[in-house]
Order: structure tokens, then sequence, then C-alpha cells
């Protein structure tokens, strides 16, 4: 599973895109879990990856920065016009000239699987044909995947992506989506210049770009559930249920 020992693995790069702003959360990287801001406990899941070179968070806000480099992590300042977390991650990529393979992690995800990242990494090492991957993960009970904020992917009998959605159809099984991405830096700068599709406008699923454009995605599957937060509300859940 790991790439032969004649040739060097592609260097990996984690980038943690973090911005103050969300909508829905303003705020949402320093607000506190189990005692640390919620950017930290993703900077401590990702120094876990093996496989992974280096890993940065990455925002244009001087209090999450400040925050950031107090608990150690690597910050890179990136432009107040980045539209999305994807653009971020692309504008520290350009500067990331020797890095194969750039990993967007995401500063929303407190119990990000490092084992499935690695399987990520390993997957994209030994298929270079492989532009892009992601995460996901089984849901038990049908009900957790009902709301429309709980993004369902469907893949194929090769584990590639078929869909993504914010709706279930009837007699469906999809995935829970895990929001972390695996780019091969050529393909994130060029997928950060395309200009947003029709279906990811609808869906506001920026992945659907890549599928649109038939770009193969893989899908990693997790073997454990992951929260996401997205919302005041399910950070509070997460701090009641404990780390």
């Amino acid at each position: 599973m790991h790439p032969s020992p004649s040739l060097p693995a592609e260097r990996a790069l984690g980038v943690i895109p973090a911005r103050f702003g969300a909508t829905r959360f303003p705020g949402k990287p320093l607000a506190r879990l189990w005692g640390r801001p919620l950017i930290q406990h993703v900077w401590e899941r990702a120094g876990a990856i093996a496989g992974l070179d280096e890993r940065v968070i990455a925002t244009d806000d001087e209090r999450i920065a400040a925050a950031a480099r107090g608990f150690g992590a690597g910050v890179e300042m990136t432009s107040p016009a980045c539209a999305s977390g994807t653009d971020r991650v692309a504008e520290v990529a350009r500067r990331r000239s020797t890095a194969g393979i750039v990993v967007n992690l995401q500063g929303d995800e407190p119990e990000l699987d490092a084992e499935a990242v690695e399987r990520m990494l390993e997957a994209m090492r030994r298929d270079p044909a492989l532009a892009m991957a992601t995460l996901a993960h089984r849901e038990v009970d049908r009900r957790e995947l009902e709301p429309a904020d709980v993004v369902k992917v469907t893949v194929d009998a090769s584990g590639d992506a078929l869909g993504f959605s914010r709706r279930i159809e009837p007699g469906e099984h999809p995935l829970r989506h895990v929001g972390v991405y695996g780019f091969r830096r050529a393909f994130l700068l060029e997928f950060a210049s395309w200009p947003p599709s029709e279906s990811e406008q609808r869906e506001r699923l920026e992945q659907l770009r890549a599928l649109d454009r038939g770009v193969r995605i893989r899908v990693i599957v997790s073997g454990r559930r992951a929260q996401g937060i997205d919302t005041p509300d399910q950070l509070a859940a997460l701090e009641r249920r404990g780390p």
C-alpha cells in the first residue's frame, strides 16, 4: 500500500482554511470545544496524519492567526477576497511548488480521522491519474442523513463518487460526506480557476464542479463517524458528548 522505496513519495501539504466571518457561526474557528479553540483540535488531529509532510493554517484574520501561533501552529495569511476555503487552500498551494498533493483539512472537523486521511494519501500516491479524493462514512441511523445540511455521497463499485447531494431519495443508501479533500496541486490550481457549475450553485456543493467536468473523485470510507461543526447547536452537542 506504500510507494515503491525506489521512488520518493510525492510531498503532501495539509492546509486548514479558517475564516472568522462564517454566516451561520461567526468566529467559529475560535469557539471553545473541550477547553480549546475548535481549530486547535483540527491542527492536533492533522499532526497525527502519517505521510503529511507539512501542515499550515490559512486565514485572512489576525485574531485566528494570533490564536494559531499561540498553540504553535504554522500560519499563512491569505487574501480576504477568497470566496471559499478551496480558494484559500489554492492560494497557499501556489506558494508551495514542491507539494505534489494538497489536502484541504477544513477547520470545522474536530473529529478528523487521521487514519482515513492516510489511506487517502496512499490512494493518491498509488494512482498518479487520481486528481481528487475525499472522505465519507456510513450512518447506521438513516434519519441522521435526512437534514439538508448533511451532505450525502453515492459511490460506484470502484469507490469513485457518482454524485453528491443534500437530498436523499427513497430507497437510497448513500454515505455521509466528510469535508476533507485531497487534490493534486496542478489540478487544484486549475479547479480554483473554473467558474461554478450549474449543479454546484443549485446544491451549494463545490465538489460538483469537478464531477460536472468529468473529473473522477475517489471516496475513502472512514471506519468511524465524524461530526463536522456548522452551527453553535452542533458545537454545544459535541461539547456535551465529550471527547
